[in-house]
C-alpha cells in the first residue's frame, strides 16, 4: 500500500474515532442532564405531596431504608416517613375550620451534584407560605434541605433527608 493510499484510510479511521468520542460525551452529558430533571422533579414532587397531604406520593419519594431528620427526631424507613404526612393530614382535619388556614412550599438555590450515576446530593433552600385562601399569606417557617439521593432501579429516591432550619 502506498503513503498515499494510507492517508484516506488514517484520516477515516481519526474521524471515526473523533464521531465516537464526541457522540459518547453526549451521551454522558444527556443522560446527566437527564439525572439533574429526573432529581428536580422528585424535589418538587415531595413538596406537593406535602402541601396536598398525599402520604403516599410523600412516602414515594424515599428509598425504602431512607432517614429523615428534622425537629430533633430522625424517622427511620418509608412507613415511618408516611405517618409524618397522616398524622399531619389527622392534626389539620381536627382543627378544620371554614377558611382554615393554607400551606405552600417554595423552593428555591436548588443545587445538585451528581457524584457518579446511582448517588447524588441536593441542597435546596425552602419557606412555607401560610394563610388562609382569602390572604394575606405569611411566611410560615424557612430553611434547606441537605439530601443525599439514589438510584435504585433507575428511579432517583431521597436516602437521607436532613432539614436544617
Amino acid at each position: 500500500m502506498t503513503p498515499m493510499a494510507v492517508r484516506p484510510i488514517t484520516l477515516s479511521l481519526c474521524l471515526a474515532v473523533a464521531l465516537a468520542s464526541s457522540a459518547a460525551a453526549r451521551g454522558s452529558s444527556s443522560n446527566e442532564l437527564l439525572d439533574r430533571a429526573a432529581i428536580q422533579n422528585l424535589v418538587v414532587k415531595y413538596t406537593i405531596a406535602l402541601d396536598t397531604l398525599d402520604a403516599d406520593m410523600y412516602a414515594s419519594v424515599f428509598a425504602e431504608d431512607a432517614e429523615f431528620t428534622f425537629g430533633g427526631r430522625t424517622y427511620k424507613g418509608r412507613a415511618e416517613i408516611r405517618k409524618i404526612v397522616t398524622d399531619l393530614k389527622e392534626r389539620r382535619a381536627a382543627a378544620q375550620t371554614p377558611d382554615a388556614p393554607k400551606s405552600y412550599h417554595a423552593l428555591s438555590n436548588t443545587y445538585v451534584e451528581l457524584v457518579n450515576d446511582h448517588e447524588a446530593h441536593h441542597r435546596s433552600y425552602w419557606q412555607t407560605i401560610t394563610g388562609p385562601s382569602s390572604g394575606p399569606f405569611t411566611v410560615g417557617g424557612m430553611g434547606r434541605y441537605e439530601d443525599t439521593l439514589v438510584k435504585r432501579n433507575g428511579q432517583w429516591l431521597i436516602q437521607k433527608r436532613q432539614i436544617i432550619q
